[in-house]
């Protein structure tokens, strides 16, 4: 049994009428700008001897980029692998070690289009537990040459600009959804530019901005085993979602939650990412929390108060697919 499951069997109510720490306040202010904060050396929850991540050995990281020209056709490639030879899908493979994300997505985009690209922003994470992780990226083109037929390698055999309605046979169609999400941001942003901030994790870590709209104000859950700071907990590739601890941490979980930002390195001890996870509740009593050293803090600073709003009330955070 996990440490998160034995913490987790003696339900707590943790109210305080305390005020936000500077530190807390700095933290999360960081976070809402975009900005990265390191991990803390303890985390909040944690499994019995985390394994730390280690790309092609127990992590599985893709990149994918959505590329839009001016007549809003995306960018696609002819796969040459032998079991879908011949089909079309965008660009995209794994992360290779020692790459950020933003690196590994450009080498995928020229290698398998001829293209190069500037990342705008992250569009979706797609997760099937701490070991598979897809992080999909609108991009535009930056320059390069279109790969043809004639230049055809071991990452493709063409790359062709398609206008989603002629013809053309698909790998899966799991990137329709996503090609019309890209359509969708680019004629109205669901949230900012949020692109991976360079900042190493040896784990997959969720640092959770928890926000309680109390009828006296906002709270935030906040860690307070030493310097307060946002609670943390680790993920375990066993579990079917990164979520799983998520909702065992919490008796109910939240009414909505998205990505506010992720943080990744890669290389020795820094394979693991960080994903800045907020989610919001709302009612007259404090959300039960399952695990002890936690307390609700009040926030005081109205500059906080006004960001914080603002995130909630445009849903303004990355979505998640579990």
């Amino acid at each position: 049994m996990h440490d998160w499951l034995l913490w987790a069997t003696a339900p707590l109510v943790l109210f305080t009428a305390f005020d936000m720490s500077s530190s807390l306040e700095e933290e999360l202010g960081t976070l809402l700008d975009g900005g990265a904060v390191p991990l803390p050396d303890r985390y909040d929850v944690v499994p019995d001897s985390p394994q730390v991540l280690k790309l092609k050995h127990n992590v599985c990281y893709i990149v994918m980029g959505i590329l839009l020209n001016d007549q809003n056709e995306v960018l696609m490639m002819q796969e040459v692998k032998p079991d879908c030879w011949g089909t079309w899908y965008l660009p995209a493979g794994r992360l290779e070690r020692g790459e950020s994300l933003v690196e590994g997505l450009c080498r995928e985009v020229t290698e398998e289009t001829g293209l190069l690209c500037q990342p705008l922003t992250l569009l979706v994470v797609e997760e099937r537990g701490a070991a598979w992780v897809r992080f999909v990226f609108l991009a535009q083109e930056t320059g390069g040459t279109l790969k043809t037929f004639a230049s055809a390698d071991k990452e493709s055999l063409q790359a062709a600009w398609w206008d989603r309605v002629s013809p053309l046979p698909l790998r899966c169609k799991d990137i329709l959804p996503l090609i019309k999400l890209a359509l969708d941001y680019r004629h109205l942003p669901s949230h900012p530019s949020i692109l991976p901030q360079l900042c190493p994790s040896p784990f997959l870590v969720l640092r959770l901005i928890l926000v309680w709209l109390s009828p006296g104000g906002i709270q935030i859950l906040q860690s307070c085993t030493g310097t307060a700071q946002l609670p943390t907990i680790v993920c375990t590739k066993l579990l079917s979602s990164i979520l799983a601890p998520f909702h065992v941490f919490l008796q109910d979980p939240p009414m909505s939650y998205g990505i506010l930002g992720v943080q990744h390195q890669g290389g020795d001890n820094a394979d693991g990412v960080c994903f800045n996870i907020m989610g919001v509740f709302h009612g007259p009593d404090p959300p039960v929390v399952k695990t002890g050293g936690l307390s609700w803090a009040a926030v005081e600073d109205e500059g906080l108060k006004v960001r914080l709003e603002q995130v909630l009330k445009n849903n303004a955070l990355l979505p998640l697919y579990s």
